[in-house]
C-alpha cells in the first residue's frame, strides 16, 4: 500500500480521526506501515483500533473514488511525511494525514502568516489591513486566511495585489460551490497565485460546524497569526485559540474603545494571549524579520532571447498578459509569440494562466 492510499483509507475509517492517525503513524513509523502486509498487532494501541483497522479492505472502493476526483478537480495531495506537506503544519498533534491542493506553490522554506478577522471590518481594519501586509511585502510572506468576507477577502485581494502568494483555506471539499459564493472569482485568482486547500473529502459541502476545522488548519499553516477586527464572539478567536494551542506567534490589532469590532482584539490583548501591534515596525521586529537579507528580489533572467526580454519587461511592468495582447504589442503574429512563451515558461520565467494569459513566476 503506497502513501495515498494509506492516508485515504485511515482518513475513511470511522472512528480514527486526526489526532488518533497522528498516534498511530508514530507508534508505526508511517502511514503505509500501518497496513503493512506483515501485521504487527502488538503495536495497535487497544483492541477498538485493532478491529478498525481491520476494515481497511472495506473502504478501498471509496479510496479509488477519491483518486479519480482526484485526477477530475486537478488536485495535488500534500502527504504527512513529505517534504511537500507544511512544516508548521505537521508539528500539530492533530494534523491531517492529507491535504488537498489546487495551485502551484512552493512550500518549503516560507515565511508564514495568517490574517483574520471580522466579517464586517470598518474601514480602520481594511486600512490597517492593507498597511500591514504592504509593510511586509519585501519579506516574501505567503498570506494564509480562509476566503471568507470581511478581512479575509481583503488579506487575500492584498496579497494577490501585492504579488505574494496567497493560500485559502476552504470550509469544504473541491468540486462543491466555493463558499461564499461571490468569492468564486477570488479563489480562481488565488489557485493562479498560490493554492486553495481543503482536508474535506468529496461529500463535504458547507457546513457551518466546517469553520472550526478550516480554522485549525489556518492556524496550523502558519508560524503566526494576526487578528485584525473581531468581536467578543468572532470566528476568528476560535483561529486564535488554536495558534496559541500550537504555541504560534499571535498578535491583536488594537481599535478605538468603543469599538465593537475590536472586543474580541482587546480581550485577547489584556488576557496576554496576543500581543498588541500598533505598528508595522513593531510588527516585523515581533515576527523576527527586521534586518534580514533576503526580502523578496525581482531578477531579469539573463539569457532570455531579444523577444523573449521584451515579453519579459511587458509582464514585469504591466502584470499578467493574454497571448493576443502581446503579439499585436511587440508586432508579432501569434505563432511567432507563442513559441516565445512556451521558451520562457521551459526557462520557468512565466507560467500560463486559463484564457490564454501568462504572468512571471
Amino acid at each position: 500500500m503506497n502513501r495515498l492510499t494509506a492516508c485515504l483509507t485511515l482518513r475513511l475509517l470511522p472512528g480514527i480521526g486526526p489526532i488518533t492517525a497522528q498516534k498511530l503513524v508514530h507508534t508505526y513509523g508511517s502511514p503505509e506501515a500501518i497496513f503493512d502486509a506483515e501485521p504487527h498487532p502488538e503495536k495497535v494501541p487497544n483492541e477498538r483500533l485493532r478491529k478498525l483497522l481491520e476494515k481497511a479492505r472495506s473502504v478501498q472502493k471509496e479510496v479509488a473514488s477519491i483518486k479519480e476526483w482526484m485526477k477530475k478537480e486537478a488536485l495535488i495531495p500534500l502527504l504527512w511525511g513529505t517534504e511537500a506537506y507544511p512544516l508548521a503544519l505537521a508539528r500539530c498533534p492533530d494534523a491531517p494525514l492529507l491535504l488537498f491542493c489546487r495551485g502551484e506553490l512552493d512550500w518549503e522554506g516560507r515565511r508564514w502568516l495568517a490574517v483574520v478577522g471580522t466579517r464586517r471590518p470598518s474601514a480602520y481594519g481594511e486600512k490597517s489591513c492593507r498597511a500591514l501586509l504592504e509593510a511586509i511585502q519585501p519579506y516574501n510572506p505567503v498570506i494564509v486566511s480562509g476566503l471568507a468576507y470581511g478581512i479575509d477577502a481583503v488579506a487575500h485581494q492584498t496579497a494577490l495585489d501585492l504579488k505574494l502568494d496567497t493560500v485559502a483555506c476552504l470550509p469544504h471539499a473541491f468540486g462543491q460551490p466555493i463558499y461564499p459564493a461571490p468569492h468564486q472569482k477570488l479563489s480562481v485568482r488565488i489557485a493562479q497565485q498560490g493554492a486553495l486547500v481543503s482536508d474535506f473529502i468529496p461529500t463535504q459541502g458547507f457546513e457551518r460546524g466546517h469553520f472550526i476545522q478550516r480554522n485549525r488548519l489556518i492556524a496550523g499553516l502558519c508560524e503566526a497569526t494576526l487578528v485584525i477586527e473581531t468581536g467578543e464572539k468572532g470566528g476568528s478567536l476560535i483561529t486564535a485559540n488554536f495558534a496559541s494551542q500550537y504555541d504560534r506567534e499571535l498578535y491583536a490589532l488594537p481599535g478605538p474603545i468603543h469599538s465593537q469590532q475590536s472586543r474580541g482584539c482587546h480581550a485577547l490583548i489584556q488576557s496576554r494571549q496576543a500581543e498588541l501591534i500598533d505598528s508595522v515596525e513593531v510588527l516585523i521586529e515581533s515576527l523576527g524579520w527586521a534586518g534580514l537579507q533576503n526580502p523578496k528580489q525581482i531578477r531579469i533572467p539573463l539569457d532570455l532571447s531579444p523577444t523573449g526580454e521584451k515579453l519579459y519587461k511587458r509582464m514585469l511592468h504591466n502584470g499578467k498578459q493574454s497571448l493576443d495582447k502581446l503579439a499585436k504589442a511587440e508586432g508579432l503574429s501569434i505563432s511567432e509569440t507563442a513559441i516565445v512563451l512556451m521558451e520562457l515558461e521551459m526557462k520557468k520565467v512565466v507560467r500560463p494562466l486559463p484564457g490564454k494569459y501568462f504572468e512571471l513566476r
